[in-house]
């Protein structure tokens, strides 16, 4: 299809700096799913997606934020810290 970008063309957007957890978090990587009561360190505005079409993610409206959490995107409704959505594995 002319035009089209490839998943291999777009490979490096996916590859980002490695990802260092907010002073306080001691407890490492956890898989966290849909549900699941984030504690707001891990969600500050330090971690937010700051465009998530660039990664494919859906656009986040109102209370809601895409964050980086290690190599997973998690959606997170910031006035109560659950996640609402997630991709897993999406960073490397």
């Amino acid at each position: 299809m002319p035009g089209a970008i490839t998943a291999h063309q777009n490979r490096g957007a996916y590859r980002l700096p490695r990802y260092y957890a907010p002073s306080g978090w001691g407890s490492g990587y956890r898989r966290f799913g849909v549900g699941f009561s984030l504690n707001s360190i891990l969600y500050n505005q330090n971690y937010w997606i700051q465009d998530p079409y660039t990664y494919r993610l859906p656009e986040a409206y109102g209370p809601y934020r895409w964050v980086r959490y290690y190599n997973d995107a998690l959606l997170v409704d910031l006035d109560s810290g659950r996640v609402v959505d997630t991709v897993y594995d999406i960073f490397w």
